[in-house]
């Protein structure tokens, strides 16, 4: 097995991957703002929606665990602030001080104690106003894989290397429980990634404040 850093450092090397973006936040326009708000765009890659935003005269903080991405984002893009991070190892935020956090497909690569835990640590930094947005690989998504092995989790499968996690609508009520989240926005779609078909899922989540919660 590769490490992600590893195989994200190799994925990016490679000089046919441009900076493009879809519109999918053209809907959540009323939260990215450039009022000063922190905004992070965690798990970046070579900055996608790093690029929507910076277009929109907003600057997101672009995190990525990938130096590689990081580069190619700063030729692109040299005035935006990036930050290279693991983000299992803890985001490097204060409590309750990020307006919107983008996570494009960047969380569906642990085992079910590690993606709890960065979940955990995504709540701990939001605003108690702010907003999650998100995408994730579905289950459907197993078709456009190519060769995969199913580990003991039935919904993380070896590829490539390394492991992805597929989401159905129970997982995603399971891992962002409503007791932690309040679910604005959800839908399966696919899409065009890069040279292929991807399907995933789009969810828009607003932490819970835990003296809300304990009146639910």
């Amino acid at each position: 097995m590769k490490s992600l850093k590893q195989y994200w450092n190799e994925t990016y090397k490679s000089p046919n991957l441009k900076i493009t973006y879809d519109n999918w936040l053209n809907k959540y326009d009323e939260y990215l703002t450039n009022e000063g708000d922190l905004i992070i765009d965690l798990g970046c890659g070579i900055g996608n929606n790093s690029l929507y935003l910076f277009e929109k005269g907003i600057l997101p903080v672009a995190c990525d665990i990938s130096e590689e991405a990081l580069h190619t984002l700063r030729e692109r893009l040299p005035s935006l602030p990036t930050l290279c991070l693991d983000m299992t190892q803890g985001l490097p935020f204060e409590n309750k001080s990020a307006h919107v956090l983008i996570a494009d497909l960047c969380l569906h690569y642990f085992d079910e104690e590690t993606t709890l835990n960065v979940i955990k640590d995504i709540h701990r930094v939001m605003k108690p106003d702010g907003i999650v947005l998100c995408r994730l690989n579905s289950i459907n998504e197993v078709n456009n894989l190519g060769p995969v092995k199913q580990s003991d989790d039935r919904y993380l499968f070896e590829n490539e290397g390394i492991y992805r996690r597929l989401f159905d609508r129970a997982e995603i009520d399971r891992f962002f429980d409503k007791t932690m989240w309040e679910l604005v926005h959800a839908e399966e779609y696919e899409m065009d990634r890069y040279t292929r078909k991807k399907m995933l899922w789009e969810i828009a989540i607003k932490p819970r404040q835990h003296d809300q919660a304990s009146i639910l």
